[in-house]
């Protein structure tokens, strides 16, 4: 991971004043800008407002000299309230929302740091923490390994259902023209919606807390516990730097899992999947390996 700080061999390092000269032009040239539609205006525009015949023409001259100077006035406000906020921002006078979004961005780094030490622990040989659970029956024999909260999805379509519906309206051309377009236009919507229904799409999207053993995966969505045994898989697509895994089964929807463990999550699936000696060679768990060794 590269730093941001200069060293003694960059071009920032050699030239301290350059950054300084970037900033004094990103404030100057809205500002010649206007001396410089200000001069126009003196030299060309003044003159002309003296004659009568060409005061028309002044008029418009001058709205357009108006409307333009008024551009670089505006550029530099914004200039100047960007600058004002990233300040602020590296003063560390956050606002709510941005207080949020470092909060939720320290948190998914910190899972990430964590799933690096796990893998680099289980690659080791060793053994991770066996956890309990007390109000969820496991199998006999079955260890708990991870607890967390996810974001749970699944990826399927529906078999939507799109009913044709015709008006049969007698009077005036207008009153029957007039049902024809609202009949035209209602079931094109149904159509569209019917559509968007049948497609195959992620669904069920909620948070749920997540259990994982060494033989399936618990997930307790909104209304029941659902279980998903390694034995079922087909396929597995873990992604650590996206905090996601993604299972799909041979009798069932795809399921995705997302959040602050997803990383961790990724790890231990992929061991017990593939094995422990997969966790140094699967390619999508490489930003783990980098991210251990610059630790």
């Amino acid at each position: 991971m590269t730093s941001g700080t200069p060293t003694a061999a960059s071009p920032r390092a050699r030239r301290p004043w350059a950054g300084v000269v970037r900033w004094l032009l990103w404030f100057l040239w809205p500002a010649l800008g206007l001396i410089a539609l200000h001069a126009i205006a003196s030299i060309f525009i003044l003159p002309l407002a003296g004659d009568p015949e060409t005061v028309s023409l002044a008029e418009w001259i001058g709205l357009l000299w108006c409307a333009a100077s008024a551009a670089p006035a505006i550029v530099m406000i914004v200039k100047v309230f960007k600058a004002l906020g990233m300040l602020r921002r590296r003063l560390g006078w956050l606002t709510r929302s941005e207080q949020r979004l470092a909060a939720s961005a320290l948190a998914y780094q910190q899972g990430f740091e964590r799933a690096a030490e796990l893998k680099a622990r289980l690659v080791a040989g060793g053994e991770p923490v066996r956890l309990t659970v007390w109000d969820v029956m496991l199998e006999p024999g079955e260890t708990l390994l991870m607890e967390a909260s996810l974001q749970y999805s699944r990826w399927y379509g529906t078999d939507a259902v799109y009913t044709h519906t015709s008006t049969f309206a007698v009077g005036r051309p207008s009153f029957v023209a007039g049902a024809l377009v609202g009949d035209a236009i209602g079931n094109a919507i149904a159509r569209s919606n019917a559509v968007s229904e049948a497609r195959t799409i992620w669904r069920e999207q909620q948070n749920c807390r997540t259990l994982v053993t060494d033989r399936r995966i618990l997930c307790r969505t909104s209304d029941q516990w659902l279980s998903f045994y390694y034995g079922g898989v087909m396929a597995s697509h873990p992604d650590v730097q996206g905090a996601t895994l993604i299972l799909e089964f041979s009798d069932t929807a795809a399921l995705r899992l997302h959040g602050v463990d997803g990383p961790g999550l990724c790890v231990f699936v992929t061991a017990l999947l593939q094995g422990r000696q997969s966790l140094e060679a699967h390619p999508a768990l490489g930003p783990l390996a980098l991210a251990h060794a610059q630790a």
